[in-house]
């Protein structure tokens, strides 16, 4: 969330809380009621998506460790396959497999699932070659898997980003939202207090106050030089 929006995403607390405070002042003007439970249901859709947009992700870390388990498992793989490649005189399995950890770990995620798919194929074609070197069918189906956690893996950053993303965007409607339920009915029904409740009206319109956070000051719109209530 942006600074601009907490900000004001604050000032709708304040007012919200100052309502409640003084419930019993306005409580018995059923289109104020109704404003007020729209007000707050948006502040709550507010909350959840700044919870969501701010959430920390772990998708990160976890495609890291996806990818360390599949480098390992694919280098000891590529180890066995290379003697075997050198002894058969295979240039084309020798070349595949000529690969050292620091090789493994400058490829980009495509070019690293693509060896280690070919990797695969080429051991479960040799199993009973591989068995002489001690690789087992529990060592190939340890590539495999790891294989495809790192495939599955390596979209949850994106998707992870993707949601972040939506809250994003929703956030700015959301607040708009909350503004225009206090602009165009809150504010103009708490003002039909003004006689009956001046104190009422006054607390109100100092809850209505954008405070800027970054630079500690107080915002707000003047008309005539006399402060109102920010939109």
């Amino acid at each position: 969330m942006e600074t601009e929006q907490r900000n004001r995403t604050t000032m709708f607390k304040t007012v919200r809380a100052y309502l409640d405070d003084n419930n019993s002042v306005w409580s018995g003007m059923a289109p104020l009621q109704t404003a007020v439970t729209q007000f707050k249901n948006k502040i709550g859709a507010i909350d959840v998506a700044a919870q969501k947009q701010e959430t920390p992700t772990g998708a990160t870390v976890d495609k890291g460790a996806a990818r360390d388990a599949l480098e390992d498992v694919l280098f000891l793989t590529c180890e066995a396959l290379g003697v075997l490649g050198h002894s058969s005189n295979d240039h084309d399995l020798t070349a595949l497999t000529a690969v050292r950890p620091s090789t493994l770990q400058r490829f980009d995620d495509e070019a690293l699932s693509n060896r280690a798919t070919s990797v695969l194929a080429e051991a479960n074609a040799r199993k009973t070659e591989l068995a002489t070197l001690q690789v087992t069918q529990a060592n190939l189906d340890e590539l495999d898997q790891a294989l495809q956690a790192f495939n599955a893996g390596k979209v949850n950053p994106r998707t992870a980003t993707a949601a972040r993303m939506v809250q994003t965007e929703s956030l700015p409607g959301l607040i708009r939202e909350a503004s225009g339920i206090l602009r165009n009915e809150i504010d103009r029904l708490v003002n039909l207090f003004r006689r009956s409740d001046p104190d009422f009206v006054a607390g109100y319109r100092a809850a209505r106050v954008i405070v800027d956070r970054a630079a500690s000051r107080t915002t707000t719109k003047t008309a005539g030089g006399v402060p109102t209530p920010n939109a």
